[in-house]
């Protein structure tokens, strides 16, 4: 990913011209964070029993991204906007890296995106933008063949369009992460992995559909251009379509996926319906491994049970996905004057070992909050995060402040 070095001059200087322009709006917006962890590690967790790195289901090391000590950060959003003749919009936007562990001599920029928009029926996005099909595609359930590439920090450029009640989109990769340009290593290709992801309503019935063709990469990387930074970047041509209704009060969404790649498939239900204080959903995918010596036949089905009364939320969860028996039994009470109180217990593996967090948060109004955690990764299977609230292993004090 590229950066950008600005200076504080710059950016005072910047927002004073866009206030005399009066067609050209910007707006910032920051956080910052203060912390302690009182785990004594980061990077790749040892057994201390071996010395040896934990390895995931895959036998790939496992990375933690815990915080040793004391840590700091802190960011700012910009975002710009101006209008142009004929109805278009042309706005930018943009995350600074102020400070991560430093007392942020230098600024560093990215996330960024740059757009041209046509009212709401038509735009273009240049940058680090999501990709067309899973902009669009709504799976049933825990579906492996429906691998969509997830874009994280990839430069894309991808149009929308909204036509008869039809929402599309069409997307192309023009950089990996790293900023490499396709054409560097492929020279007869701009592109890579074009993408396309539709959606509308017919009535009753909502539809969506998603197509992306294979990476130039799928058979080896021959230059700079390599997308294999982002873990959520699939090499593979994949195709889905997915249909979804409500009846009787019931949300119902059925879908079917194909990895052409591998010749993997899968076909999804899903249904959610409400009772008194609790949703429950449900879901089952028949999953089909095709050629590939890797993918497992075993279907993957789940419930999940939400309750949600007054000041109590609770979630139980339990998912059987490839062959691995997965639960999870989260909840948080709000206790008042701004405190709330939460607890969980995960297991996301066939061990017998249950990782478990307590915790509590306190508003303190004006965007600022106080966490206080522990988290214990008994299995290490959660990589960088214990439960839903994704909370550090250890002991975690932390304030956080939105501006």
């Amino acid at each position: 990913m590229k950066s950008i070095l600005l200076t504080t001059t710059a950016l005072v200087a910047f927002a004073g011209a866009a206030v005399a322009d009066g067609h050209t709006g910007i707006s910032f917006t920051g956080e910052a964070t203060l912390g302690y962890n009182s785990r004594d590690f980061g990077g790749t967790d040892l057994d201390p029993a071996t010395g040896a790195p934990f390895e995931d289901e895959d036998g790939e090391p496992i990375s933690n991204d815990n915080n040793s000590g004391f840590y700091w950060d802190a960011s700012l959003d910009v975002s710009m906007a101006a209008e142009l003749d004929n109805g278009l919009t042309a706005g930018a936007s943009f995350e600074i890296d102020v400070a991560e562990d430093d007392t942020g001599l230098d600024l560093s920029a990215d996330s960024y995106v740059l757009s041209l928009e046509y009212e709401e029926a038509a735009a273009l996005f240049y940058g680090d933008t999501a990709f067309a099909a899973e902009t669009h595609w709504n799976s049933a359930g825990d579906m492996e063949a429906d691998g969509f590439s997830e874009a994280d920090g990839e430069v894309a450029l991808r149009g929308d369009f909204e036509l008869y009640g039809v929402s599309a989109s069409l997307s192309a990769v023009i950089a990996d992460e790293a900023g490499a340009i396709v054409g560097d290593s492929y020279e007869d290709d701009d592109f890579d992995q074009i993408s396309v992801g539709a959606a509308a309503e017919f009535g009753n019935f909502s539809v969506s559909f998603g197509y992306q063709d294979e990476s130039l990469t799928v058979d080896g990387v021959t230059g700079d251009y390599d997308p294999s930074g982002n873990g959520d970047f699939n090499v593979n041509e994949v195709v889905g379509l997915s249909v979804g209704t409500s009846f009787a009060g019931a949300d119902v969404t059925a879908a079917a996926a194909s990895n052409l790649t591998t010749e993997e498939t899968s076909l999804g239900f899903e249904v959610s319906y409400p009772f008194g204080p609790v949703t429950a959903t449900a879901y089952y995918v028949v999953e089909d491994g095709g050629a590939d010596v890797g993918n497992s036949n075993d279907d993957n089905y789940g419930i999940t049970l939400d309750y949600v009364s007054g000041p109590i939320a609770v979630t139980a969860d339990y998912d059987y996905d490839q062959g691995t028996d997965k639960y999870a039994l989260e909840g948080s009470y709000d206790v008042g004057n701004g405190i709330t109180a939460l607890a969980g217990i995960v297991n996301e593996d066939e061990d017998d070992d249950i990782d478990y967090y307590v915790a509590g948060t306190y508003d303190m109004g004006g965007g600022a909050e106080l966490l206080v955690s522990y988290a214990e990764d008994v299995s290490n299977d959660q990589e960088d995060e214990v439960g839903d609230p994704e909370y550090q292993e250890g002991v975690t004090i932390e304030v956080s402040f939105s501006f």
